[in-house]
């Protein structure tokens, strides 16, 4: 009896330190971080109980040139990946077509890290992004409910940008808070895309490595709006004012996302 009861302690301390890794992660704001919520993409479908899929006019903002449609060509789930399928092709008054997901309603949060492994299209006149918006949104409208934006990439740059805005720095004034890093083979691997977020600091990591930091005492009096629960969007966005228009032999471009966990 007592042999069977030590083995049945073998097997749960096992058994913890083997899920440990997985349900924690320490980080820079803070240690041992539990994981909240998790997409790995395991269904054959989008699963709309997390995801509302966007569907949106060529123009709606920024004078992006797509179309954002649920169309099975344009956002579907392949090999336990998200794909995000950018695409040349006359659609109502749209030249392009992709795809934009949010989880608006179904699921936002107040701190905490943020990681999303993603490989992105290296193409002229592209723009896929991975970002957070203020659940104020409807009420305050933008910029007024803050905006975190964890990863945008343009056209064929080694760069990825990290930036913040807000009723004070937007891009509408041009001043913006952002930094970038270079990042090498960047079409060609997938890397973890990530944030960290308390009531003082957010902090913007690729593959755990650090490159922007803003701390809230260093830019900002009243206009914080980063004390309340935001909500996740993923998009890839065609032309715009940022990356400009596509070359004109650009037919798709697609925008991976492998994995999203959020910890708190």
């Amino acid at each position: 009896m007592l042999k069977f009861i030590f083995l049945n302690f073998i097997i749960l301390i096992f058994s913890i330190s083997c899920h440990a890794p997985y349900n924690m992660k320490n980080g820079i704001l803070k240690k041992n971080y539990k994981l909240i919520w998790i997409e790995l993409f395991t269904q054959s479908y989008i699963d709309t109980n997390k995801w509302n899929i966007e569907i949106r006019e060529a123009g709606w903002v920024n004078n992006e040139l797509q179309a954002y449609t649920n169309k099975s060509n344009n956002i579907y789930i392949q090999n336990n990946q998200l794909i995000i399928n950018g695409i040349k092709e006359n659609y109502n008054n749209a030249k392009y077509t992709s795809g934009r997901i949010n989880t608006f309603g179904k699921f936002s949060c107040k701190y905490g890290k943020f990681e999303v492994r993603a490989k992105i299209p290296m193409k002229k006149g592209i723009w896929p992004a991975i970002w957070l918006l203020s659940n104020d949104i409807e009420d305050k409208g933008w910029p007024e409910c803050g905006e975190i934006d964890i990863m945008e990439h343009i056209n064929t740059e080694k760069l990825i940008y990290g930036t913040l805005h807000s009723k004070e720095y937007n891009h509408m004034h041009g001043n913006q808070i952002g930094d970038n890093v270079e990042v090498d083979d960047l079409g060609d691997t997938f890397n973890t895309y990530g944030l960290e977020w308390d009531s003082e600091t957010l902090i913007w990591l690729v593959n755990d490595k650090p490159f922007h930091r803003v701390n809230k005492n260093d830019y900002f009096k009243n206009d914080w709006p980063y004390d309340s629960e935001y909500f996740l969007i993923i998009n890839q966005a065609i032309g715009g004012f940022w990356p400009g228009e596509p070359d004109s032999d650009y037919d798709s471009s697609q925008f991976i996302i492998d994995w999203i966990k959020i910890y708190q």
